[in-house]
């Protein structure tokens, strides 16, 4: 069968040979290309999810550091409360309660984004009705919820509010 084939005989079929071959390497190669392309999204969309929990963490902090700069300094808090007419230590217990408030949020998105492990939703669940258990944070709560995203205000109030005002040990 093979020996009667000439010279362009067999350029033929080592060129359709070669061509199966690229053919296949081709496909592979676009698997492959195609698989390092998702994970190639999945990394910048992490980075993006990163940054933006780095930027809440730092507004967080600049506002932390802020509040204690101001706090630490009693001449400084004492005009800043006489000019907004208002008492120094209701707003420190303010300004804490939001603090709270801020850090259950920062775990949250951290939690929503997958930047910390959805297994871990449990034990945050219940970390955030202790701290809303503190009446002055339910107090801030109510006078700033509406500053926060609609999913952020759902978890809280059916999550746990609700929780907490459902369990027995809340009676």
């Amino acid at each position: 069968m093979w020996q009667g084939l000439n010279i362009a005989d067999w350029t033929a079929l080592m060129m359709m040979v070669m061509t199966l071959i690229a053919t296949i390497f081709n496909v592979l190669l676009w698997f492959s290309t195609q698989k390092t392309v998702q994970l190639l999204l999945k990394q910048v969309k992490h980075q993006i999810v990163s940054g933006y929990s780095e930027a809440k963490y730092s507004t967080v902090d600049a506002h932390r550091d802020l509040f204690f700069g101001i706090i630490s300094n009693p001449p400084l808090l004492e005009r800043f409360a006489e000019a907004n007419d208002f008492d120094p230590k209701t707003w420190e217990i303010e300004k804490l309660s939001s603090f709270l408030v801020n850090q259950v949020l920062l775990v949250y998105l951290n939690q929503k984004t997958g930047i910390t492990s959805a297994r871990h939703m449990d034990g945050f669940t219940r970390d955030a009705r202790n701290v809303f258990a503190y009446p002055t944070v339910k107090a801030y709560w109510e006078k700033a919820r509406m500053v926060h995203s609609h999913d952020f205000r759902h978890f809280i109030e059916t999550e746990v509010l609700q929780q907490d005002e459902s369990s027995p040990s809340s009676s």
